[in-house]
C-alpha cells in the first residue's frame, strides 16, 4: 500500500487544495458566507499529511533524512512565495505612496523573517493579518512543527493502539489548551485576533495531522473498520461541530487507502500527476493571483475567479516553478 502510488490520495490532495481556493474566490465574489466550507479543506490537508507522513516513517524512520526530504519539499516553494509576496508589497506600497523608510521598516521590515522562519503562529502581535497569517500563511507554522516532531511521534503512533490513545489525548486536551493560551494573551488588542491565534496555534491544530497518522496504523493492524466506525459516530455525535470534519476527511483517507492504483489512461495519468504535484504551489500562491484579479461578484464571478486563478497557477507551475522544484529535490 505505502510503496504504491495511489491515485485516490493524489485526488484527495488536489480536492484539499481546490477547496481552499473555493473560499477564498467565494470571499472576492461576495459569496464568503456559502462557500466556507471550503476553509475545511486546510484540515484535509492535514490529515492527508498526517497519514503519508507515517507511511514514509514506515518505510524509513530514521530523523535526519526524512527532514532532508520534507525541507527539499516544502521550503524551496513556501520561501520562493515569501520572496514573491515582499517584492509584491514592497512594490505596491511604494506604488501607492508610502515612504521606501516606512516599508522597509514596517510591512517589508525585519518583522518578516517570523515567516521566513516559520514562526508566524507562535508569536503574536498586534495585526494578525499582517504578521500571522499574510498570504494565508498561517498553516505552514503546523506544518512545519508537526513535521519537525513527526519522527518521534511516530514512535508512539506506530501501531494502531498507541496512535488511538495520542488521538484521544489530544483530542481531550485541545479545549484546555485552547482556553490557557487564549487565557494568558488576552491583554493583546483587539487587530490581534487572539481567539483565532489560539486556535490555530500548532500546538491546536496536531490533532488533525493525528487523526491521519492514527489512519494509517489501521489500515497496516487491520483495524481500519473499527477506526472509520469510530470517526463516524463521533461526526454524528459532535453534528458537524468542532472536529467533525476532521473525522469525515479521516474517512475519506481510509477509504482512499483501501482503493488499489486504477489502470487509468496515460493521459489521465499525467494530468492527475501534474495537478497532485502543483496543488502545493497552488495552495501557496493563489491568495497574490486573487489580489491581481478584479472583484466579480455572484456565482458567475466565482466560477471564473476560481478558473482563471486555478489556470494561472497551474500554468507557472507548468512552465517554471516544477522546474525550480525539481532542481531542490534532485540536490
Amino acid at each position: 500500500m505505502t510503496k504504491q502510488k495511489n491515485p485516490a490520495m493524489d485526488l484527495l490532495r488536489v480536492l484539499a487544495a481546490a477547496m481552499v481556493l473555493a473560499v477564498h474566490t467565494g470571499q472576492k465574489a461576495g459569496l464568503g458566507q456559502q462557500l466556507a466550507v471550503g476553509a475545511r479543506g486546510v484540515e484535509l490537508f492535514f490529515v492527508l499529511s498526517g497519514f503519508l507522513t507515517a507511511a514514509s516513517l514506515a518505510r524509513d524512520d530514521a530523523p535526519l533524512p526524512y527532514y532532508k526530504r520534507r525541507a527539499r519539499r516544502i521550503l524551496p516553494l513556501y520561501w520562493l512565495v515569501l520572496a514573491i509576496r515582499w517584492v509584491f508589497d514592497a512594490v505596491r506600497c511604494l506604488a501607492g505612496g508610502m515612504p521606501a523608510a516606512q516599508v522597509f521598516t514596517g510591512p517589508c521590515g525585519p518583522r518578516y523573517l517570523r515567516y521566513v522562519f516559520l514562526l508566524q503562529m507562535w508569536l503574536p502581535s498586534e495585526d494578525w493579518m499582517l504578521w500571522n497569517n499574510r498570504n494565508v500563511l498561517w498553516t505552514m507554522s503546523s506544518f512545519a512543527f508537526f513535521y519537525l516532531i513527526a519522527p518521534f511521534l511516530y514512535k508512539l503512533c506506530r501501531r494502531f493502539r498507541g496512535a488511538f490513545a495520542v488521538l484521544l489525548v489530544c483530542l481531550a486536551g485541545k479545549g484546555f489548551l485552547g482556553r490557557w493560551v487564549e487565557s494568558r494573551l488576552s491583554g493583546w488588542p483587539e487587530s490581534a485576533n487572539i481567539s483565532q491565534f489560539s486556535a490555530q496555534n500548532p500546538l491546536m491544530t496536531l490533532y488533525c495531522f493525528v487523526f491521519g497518522m492514527a489512519a494509517f496504523a489501521a489500515v497496516r493492524d487491520n483495524r481500519q473498520f473499527f477506526y472509520g466506525a469510530f470517526c463516524i459516530l463521533l461526526a454524528a455525535l459532535l453534528g458537524f461541530d468542532r472536529c467533525a470534519y476532521e473525522c469525515v476527511f479521516t474517512v475519506l483517507v481510509l477509504l482512499a487507502a483501501q482503493c488499489p492504483p486504477a489502470d487509468l489512461p496515460l493521459r489521465a495519468v499525467r494530468a492527475l500527476d501534474l495537478l497532485s504535484a502543483g496543488s502545493f504551489w497552488l495552495y501557496l500562491a493563489h491568495p497574490m493571483v486573487l489580489e491581481l484579479l478584479p472583484a466579480i461578484q455572484g456565482w458567475g464571478g466565482f466560477v471564473l475567479l476560481w478558473c482563471v486563478t486555478a489556470a494561472v497557477c497551474y500554468g507557472l507551475y507548468a512552465l517554471a516553478v516544477q522546474r525550480f522544484e525539481r532542481r531542490f529535490a534532485k540536490s
